[in-house]
């Protein structure tokens, strides 16, 4: 087993109360989440259940949804750890970060490889929170901890953030063009 695996697993363990499972597709790790006894409710996401246009059923603990219904779906500060993979992650960062802050009250972890995506611009969206950020590398692979526990989230704060990101990315945008 690579060091990488038993990571995950480690992180695995530490999993109790309501939690939230996001583009885990390995069988292994699968099977590790549904032999965790402290894990009381276990919501998943995959990548392919997002495609599919099918109804999803519900299995034992096991449940499959849209990320576009996750504020909906879980009420504030109702989900105690999030563990996901960042590559199903990062194409909705934009909102992401602000719906699992609303809906986590406990960790948040990621993890995937390390040299395809932004992490720092993540990280400062965290850090806006007020939210704890530990990163932790182990060979070609990323481990982000991010602790919700003290990170507190209103509309006005998040409209306020949505203009500056925006605002940010237009003046990018009208930079580029006039080098260009």
């Amino acid at each position: 087993m690579k060091k990488e695996e038993k990571k995950l697993y480690n992180i695995i363990k530490k999993l109790r109360g309501n939690v939230l499972i996001i583009g885990v597709e390995n069988e292994q790790l699968l099977d590790a989440i549904s032999k965790n006894s402290n894990i009381l409710k276990c919501s998943m996401l995959n990548a392919i259940a997002n495609n599919s246009k099918k109804e999803q059923k519900e299995k034992g603990r096991k449940k499959n949804f849209q990320i576009k219904k996750l504020r909906k779906k879980f009420h504030k500060k109702k989900v105690d750890n999030i563990f996901c993979n960042i590559k199903d992650i990062y194409p909705y960062l934009k909102t992401f970060v602000k719906d699992s802050v609303y809906i986590n009250r406990g960790k948040l972890y990621f993890y995937g490889e390390k040299g395809k995506y932004d992490l720092e611009k993540m990280i400062v969206k965290y850090k806006k929170y007020h939210a704890k950020v530990e990163q932790d590398f182990e060979g070609n692979y990323i481990f982000v901890t991010i602790s919700n526990e003290h990170s507190k989230t209103n509309k006005l704060k998040d409209a306020w953030f949505s203009i500056s990101e925006f605002m940010v990315w237009l003046y990018e945008v009208v930079g580029d063009m006039l080098i260009n």
